[in-house]
C-alpha cells in the first residue's frame, strides 16, 4: 500500500525528485515512493532519496551525513549515504535531499526481534566521532505545533475545517490543549529514574525502520540494517524500546512478537516505572509529526484524527493504524 497524494502534492513531490535526479545523473521517471510521512522517501536504484522541507530540514540533512559517515566508519549496521556527489545534501528550492545506497530487501515485514541486534550495537557506543545533539524531544513537537499555527492562509483554513469537523474543536483549542500536554510531558521526564546508562541512540527505532537485505555473497541471513538516522543523538537506551513496546501495546501488533523482541535484546521497558511517561512521550510525538503538512493527504488526516480522539478521550484500548 503506497501513499495516497492529491494530485498537486504529489506534482510538487516529482518536481523536487527531478531537480534531485539530475543532479545525481539518473532518471527520475522509474522512481517509486515508498512512503510520506515527514518526509518522502523514494527508490530510485542505486540510491534510495530522502526528501525533506521546513525550517529545520537543512540542519538535519548537513547533519546526517557525517553522522551516517561516522556509523559506517564504526562497523553499525546501518544504511549507508552514498559517496561522491551523492554524498551532500541536494537543494530544490525549499525541500532538501539526502541521496543513501539502495538495498534490495526481502519480501517479508520486518518483525520487531529484528530491531534487537542492531540497536544492541549501536548501544554499544558511548560516543561518535562527530558532535551529536542531546535527545530533548518535546522542543521538537513545539515546533511543529508552532508550524501549525503559522500555515498560509488556505493550508490554515482546510486545518480550521478538519479539526472542527473530526474533532470539535477551533485549531486554537487544539493546538492549546497539545501545547499543554507537551508542557506536562516535559515536566514528567524531569522526575524519570533512568534505568539504563545513557549512550548513542537512533531516536525513532521502529520497525519501519529496519531493512532486511537480501542473502547474498555467502550471507544466508544478512544483518537487517537500521535507517533513518536523522535522530541518532545522546540520550537514554529505553526511548529506543518504546516504538517496540508501543507497537504491541497500541499498535495491535503481536504480544509474541513482542515477547522475542524482549528475550533477544534483553529488557521490557513495559515493566518499567517510566513506561507511562515515555508511551505519553511516543504518543505526541505520533500526533504532531504531521499536523503542520496534512493537505492534500486525506489518509493521514484521517488517522490522526483517529489518534487525536482516543488521545483527548484516555482512551489507551484504541488501535491506530500506521500512516501511509
Amino acid at each position: 500500500m503506497t501513499t495516497a497524494l492529491s494530485d498537486a502534492v504529489a506534482s510538487e513531490l516529482r518536481a523536487h525528485l527531478g531537480e534531485v535526479c539530475a543532479e545525481l545523473g539518473i532518471e527520475p521517471d522509474s522512481a517509486r515512493l515508498v512512503k510520506y510521512t515527514m518526509n518522502a522517501v523514494f527508490e530510485a536504484p542505486p540510491f534510495v532519496i530522502r526528501l525533506a522541507a521546513g525550517p529545520h530540514a537543512f540542519t538535519l540533512a548537513e547533519r546526517v551525513v557525517p553522522v551516517a559517515q561516522c556509523l559506517e566508519k564504526a562497523g553499525m549496521p546501518t544504511v549507508r549515504i552514498s559517496s561522491g556527489v551523492a554524498c551532500r545534501p541536494i537543494f530544490s528550492g525549499e525541500w532538501v535531499a539526502t541521496a543513501w545506497q539502495y538495498v534490495p530487501t526481502v519480501r517479508d515485514e520486518p518483525r520487531p526481534v529484528d530491531l534487537a541486534m542492531p540497536l544492541r550495537a549501536l548501544h554499544g557506543l558511548e560516543q561518535l566521532n562527530v558532535p551529536l545533539p542531546r535527545w530533548s524531544p518535546i522542543p521538537k513537537f513545539r515546533r511543529r505545533l508552532d508550524a501549525a499555527a503559522s500555515l498560509p492562509p488556505r493550508e490554515a483554513d482546510d486545518l480550521e475545517g478538519w479539526s472542527r469537523t473530526e474533532l470539535g474543536l477551533s485549531t486554537q483549542d487544539l493546538l492549546r490543549d497539545l501545547r499543554w500536554r507537551c508542557d506536562r510531558a516535559e515536566e514528567d521526564l524531569d522526575r524519570v529514574a533512568w534505568q539504563l546508562p545513557p549512550g548513542v541512540i537512533h531516536g525513532d527505532a521502529h520497525t519501519g525502520n529496519i531493512l532486511l537485505p537480501l542473502p547474498g555473497q555467502g550471507a544466508s541471513s544478512p544483518t537487517p540494517l537500521l535507517c533513518d538516522l536523522d535522530g541518532v543523538c545522546l540520550g537514554p537506551r529505553e526511548w529506543d524500546l518504546v516504538p517496540t513496546a508501543h507497537g504491541a501495546t497500541r499498535f495491535g501488533r503481536s504480544r509474541i512478537d513482542y515477547e522475542d523482541f524482549v528475550d533477544a535484546y534483553g529488557v521490557d521497558v513495559t515493566t518499567w516505572t517510566g513506561w507511562p511517561v515515555l508511551r505519553g512521550v511516543r504518543e505526541l510525538q505520533l500526533v504532531t509529526s504531521t499536523i503542520d503538512a496534512l493537505a492534500g493527504r486525506p489518509d493521514v488526516a484521517k488517522q490522526l484524527a483517529h489518534r487525536l480522539r482516543s488521545l483527548f478521550s484516555g482512551d489507551l484500548e484504541a488501535t491506530w493504524c500506521r500512516y501511509r
